[in-house]
């Protein structure tokens, strides 16, 4: 299933518009490139692909299974794109003898693909590559806002160069599209971050069915902390063991992740840890 987003349509609505039938081609050339690249290796790493949807400058997959929780995985996945245009550019510039023309505008579009989505924001690829890097030393949720504060930045540097390029005589509509792009994305992000964590409980629960045996971590947590907060520091790469500690620091109860993830699929991520210990023990 293909979607296309609304910024997709309006982007090449306004290419169409002002007469740039060919950049509007190329740009589309390009993305298909850019986009069979992803697809490649998803399929390589055994991930099925369930939903493309497009964005006037990049692409996101929906696959099978969730690939965030195989921050190496992601970080291939998200690389393929912008090695593909570049390999493509590169081709186009060994084979086209021509300064100008479509050749020139194909080579033009896959360059400003690749830098385009490597730029750390989310939905690109470099924002992918971000939060997979940071899940190494940090947990799903936090790295997911930090990523989500370096689209704000993004969105607000590439609004500020359109600014500076019109002050300059030289007004670039791609830039602040993407500018704008960028921050709606990163505001959407933001204020639905426990969407993405969600989703990320669903396909941890289903990992943990599939491991036999994992690495585990222990860490302690207040009676009073609510489920959803304690989830926020969780790491893909470990298992959980949470100790629960009364008032005056001494333990209550354990908690172990499978139970906590259970029961904010649930809906109970406001109930706190004690609720879930019985006796000294899980319920």
């Amino acid at each position: 299933m293909i979607k296309v987003s609304h910024f997709f349509l309006l982007l090449f609505a306004l290419f169409i518009f002002l007469g740039h039938f060919r950049e509007a081609t190329a740009l589309l050339l390009a993305l298909g490139i850019h986009e069979a690249g992803h697809a490649l290796v998803a399929r390589a790493l055994g991930y099925r692909i369930e939903k493309i949807t497009l964005y006037p400058i990049g692409s996101y997959l929906q696959l099978d299974d969730l690939v965030e929780l195989n921050p190496f995985s992601e970080v291939r996945i998200a690389l393929a794109g912008p090695v593909a245009s570049l390999f493509t550019a590169l081709l186009t510039m060994t084979i086209s003898s021509q300064g100008s023309g479509f050749g020139a505008y194909f080579v033009s579009a896959n360059l400003m693909l690749m830098a385009f989505n490597l730029l750390p924001a989310l939905p690109l690829d470099g924002g992918r590559i971000l939060r997979a890097s940071l899940i190494g030393w940090t947990s799903f949720y936090r790295a997911t806002e930090i990523t989500v504060f370096s689209g704000h930045v993004c969105g607000i540097g590439l609004l500020a160069l359109g600014g500076l390029y019109l002050w300059q005589g030289v007004p670039n509509p791609t830039i602040f599209a993407a500018g704008v792009f960028l921050l709606y994305n990163a505001y959407s992000e933001k204020k639905n971050l426990m969407v993405p964590l969600m989703r990320y409980a669903v396909g941890r629960l289903r990992q943990l069915r599939g491991q036999p045996l994992l690495n585990a971590d222990n860490f302690v947590a207040s009676k009073d902390a609510k489920i959803k907060d304690v989830f926020k520091f969780m790491r893909p790469q470990r298992y959980y063991l949470i100790s629960v500690l009364k008032a005056d620091w001494t333990v209550c109860g354990q908690v172990s992740e499978h139970k906590l993830l259970s029961k904010f699929m649930e809906g109970a991520g406001e109930r706190k840890l004690a609720d879930l210990i019985d006796s000294g023990r899980e319920d």
